[in-house]
């Protein structure tokens, strides 16, 4: 009988699962329960930085099916620079890498359930009773665990009374070129110009590789504090591909939740963790895939200590994250969103596009995005000795013709 259960079966969920059995964890102790059924359409621009698309490798080898660009490209009325990480990322349609990565749980012996909803957990003498809703109507079961990995507005984070992050929002869809030749299918395109409109995000080009289709790019544009209507946000997409060079494939604009990490989150409770989005994503550029990833594998490590030690609880579950790579990122690009979202935006945005010495950097081809966290104390100095120089920027209003 499963003693694990694990809500959720995206990314999150089933890298858990597949993390924990790398760790010595049973497959007959794991069952991940989902809504929907598998592939399912799943709203997310698809990319992986190289962080990403290196612990993916290691997790799963490289799925078929998906493309590879060479680098970043960070824009706004201010100019543009390139981002060059170490090597390739790589990029799927999500309903492709989710299903991908849940069937590989599946082939492992793990149990999925899927079209079963769970509208409910709460703790009991020896552990946690989850409800659901499924095809065989209301059910419950015992678990001496559960992971939530149920994404920005999941049920576990809400039941077991977790403090979470900043709620934010996407919309996107996917748009074909009016003249071919104009963007790089091998670049991702980052505009912080939404800032500009008061919207205190960013917007994207994807190349889109969906499969048995060429030439398709996803577009859109995140709102990292949620203060944007979702009408405000589809108009803005809107103008955004149509000054771009694009035209709408997709019938509408699609919306979803995102639900981004700080480190005041909370993940731990007796017998209960949170993993992927459940905890949080980038609150920078919304990036989800690699933070899932990487969180898993830390939750998957420390709930097994757990079993081992024969204890519901995990001591500095939080706080032992955010001492790992993954967590000092985290926490490095929640205080770069604080500042480029926050009231002195137009400042910061003036000197992310001025920081001489990031901007060479993240050309170098040396580094890979999400793991800048460690030059912090070079950044600053090399900026001081800027600002020194050449005075620190205003926070005036950004015109889109300054560049």
């Amino acid at each position: 009988m499963a003693s694990i259960a694990i809500v959720g079966g995206g990314p999150g969920g089933s890298a858990f699962a597949l993390w924990a059995l790398r760790a010595g964890v049973a497959p007959g102790d794991l069952v991940i329960l989902d809504k929907a059924a598998f592939p399912r359409p799943k709203l997310c621009g698809g990319a992986l930085t190289f962080r990403g698309t290196e612990t993916l490798r290691e997790l799963l080898g490289q799925p078929g099916g998906g493309g590879e660009t060479r680098g970043l490209e960070f824009r706004c009325a201010l100019g543009s620079f390139p981002v060059r990480e170490r090597d390739v990322q790589w990029l799927y349609d999500r309903a492709l890498l989710d299903d991908t990565l849940l069937q590989a749980c599946v082939d492992a012996g793990v149990e999925v359930r899927e079209r079963c909803q769970v509208t409910g957990v709460e703790p009991t003498s020896s552990g946690w009773r989850v409800e659901w809703k499924g095809l065989a109507g209301r059910q419950h079961e015992g678990f001496d665990w559960v992971v939530g990995a149920d994404g920005a507005r999941g049920v576990v984070r809400r039941a077991a009374g977790l403090r979470g992050g900043i709620v934010g929002r996407l919309v996107e869809a996917v748009y074909e070129p009016v003249e071919a030749g104009r963007w790089d299918p091998t670049t991702l395109y980052f505009d912080f110009d939404p800032i500009l409109d008061g919207i205190p995000g960013y917007g994207w080009i994807f190349p889109y590789p969906k499969p048995g289709a060429t030439g398709l790019w996803k577009l859109g544009v995140m709102d990292g504090r949620g203060v944007a209507s979702g009408s405000a946000l589809k108009a803005w997409t809107e103008a955004y591909a149509a000054r771009s060079g694009f035209r709408r494939v997709d019938e509408k604009i699609a919306g979803w939740p995102e639900h981004y990490w700080s480190p005041k989150t909370e993940a731990h409770r007796p017998g209960l963790i949170l993993t992927g989005e459940a905890w949080g994503i980038d609150p920078l550029l919304g990036e989800g895939i690699a933070p899932a990833l990487e969180i898993s594998r830390y939750a998957a490590g420390r709930l097994k200590e757990a079993l081992d030690a024969g204890t519901p609880t995990i001591p500095g579950y939080e706080r032992g994250f955010r001492k790992t790579p993954e967590g000092r990122n985290l926490k490095f690009q929640w205080r770069l969103a604080e500042m480029l979202y926050g009231p002195q935006a137009y400042r910061w945005l003036r000197v992310l596009f001025g920081h001489a010495y990031m901007k060479q950097l993240a050309a170098a081809g040396t580094e890979a995005y999400g793991r800048l966290a460690q030059h912090v104390f070079k950044l600053a100095r090399s900026y001081a000795w800027q600002v020194l120089r050449e005075g620190f920027p205003s926070n005036a209003p950004i015109e889109r013709d300054a560049a």
